[in-house]
């Protein structure tokens, strides 16, 4: 597992490359509260188990500029031979806005002059949360590339949708990683408030969308058909197309419910990467007794749902070494 001693941890995205993992997560001292001062670190890792930290790489911006306070969760892609980095701002503004870093390695990052690079779409989405949440929504950017084109997954707020199911991903096209559109929204169906760091991926000829949610969050018809069943975690829908429509899968085994330590059993803001030919998932536990990012866990998808294999199976299929768990200054 991956412990940054004497600081919380937050969200993480991934990148793998060249045989290694590299994580990214929202990290702050333990003597501040949690989701008030995040900065980024980096970790790398040769088995998704042990974890090489490398420090912070992004860090808030200066007072009043666009992503000073409390940075929030991102995502990474490889493009013209570089690596950007989308990330959130101050995500607790009154508008929240997603910029860029860009690095030639990935340990070294710089932000980019143009910044902030997406706000929210007033004529597409609320700026407001309408459920029980009320501030902005506009956070999480997902960078993917289909079909030749780049494009970003962003958490928003559907102005049309039910007020307790108003949650959406908001769909952002770019050509030069620079100008940015907001062009619509996944078709999704209307479950819940928030659907917190979306990703789309293709598994087995299906597309998956991930999302994390509270239980609270959920619809009052989705309380009422699943009740306790609901928890704090990851879940997902499924489509054949990857535009939508996607439709909620009821599967609360995606993520063990019995784990040894119970705040692993609402690990979150969980992300699926490939790795050696397969795929895993990966989150974040927090615990008064220390924060930390689970150890891999294989998924799989077959009739139509996800389910994660023991973790003995996913030591089999490890063939990179273990890494030291060192800081590294």
């Amino acid at each position: 597992m991956l412990i940054h001693e004497g600081n919380h941890i937050g969200d993480s995205w991934y990148f793998v490359k060249d045989g290694t993992c590299h994580c990214f997560y929202l990290t702050c001292p333990v003597e501040k509260e949690r989701h008030t001062v995040w900065e980024i670190a980096h970790a790398t890792s040769g088995d998704l188990i042990n974890w090489r930290k490398h420090g912070i790489v992004v860090k808030q911006g200066h007072e009043g500029e666009w992503d000073c306070h409390c940075l929030s969760t991102g995502s990474i892609i490889e493009r013209n031979g570089r690596y950007w980095m989308a990330y959130t701002g101050e995500w607790n503004a009154p508008i929240v806005k997603i910029g860029i870093a860009v690095s030639d390695d990935l340990f070294h990052w710089e932000k980019v002059s143009y910044n902030p690079i997406l706000t929210p779409s007033e004529a597409l989405f609320s700026t407001q949360g309408r459920g029980i949440r009320k501030f902005c929504h506009w956070r999480d950017p997902k960078l993917m590339e289909y079909e030749g084109k780049i494009y970003a997954l962003i958490c928003a707020t559907s102005k049309k949708a039910p007020i307790d199911a108003c949650g959406a991903v908001a769909i952002c096209q770019t050509e030069d990683m620079q100008n940015w559109d907001v062009t619509g929204e996944v078709s999704v169906e209307s479950v819940c408030q928030e659907l917190e760091c979306p990703q789309i991926y293709y598994i087995n000829g299906v597309y998956v969308l991930l999302f994390s949610c509270f239980k609270e969050l959920f619809s009052e018809d989705i309380i009422r058909k699943y009740g306790n069943k609901l928890r704090q975690t990851s879940y997902y829908m499924v489509s054949n197309s990857i535009w939508g429509p996607y439709k909620f899968v009821p599967d609360f085994e995606l993520l063990p419910a019995d784990c040894t330590d119970v705040n692993q059993n609402v690990q979150y803001a969980n992300q699926l990467i490939k790795w050696n030919g397969r795929w895993y998932i990966l989150g974040t536990v927090w615990s008064e007794d220390g924060d930390y990012i689970a150890d891999g866990r294989e998924v799989r998808f077959s009739k139509g749902k996800l389910f994660t294999v023991d973790t003995n199976s996913f030591l089999q299929h490890t063939e990179s070494k273990i890494e030291s768990s060192e800081m590294l200054i």
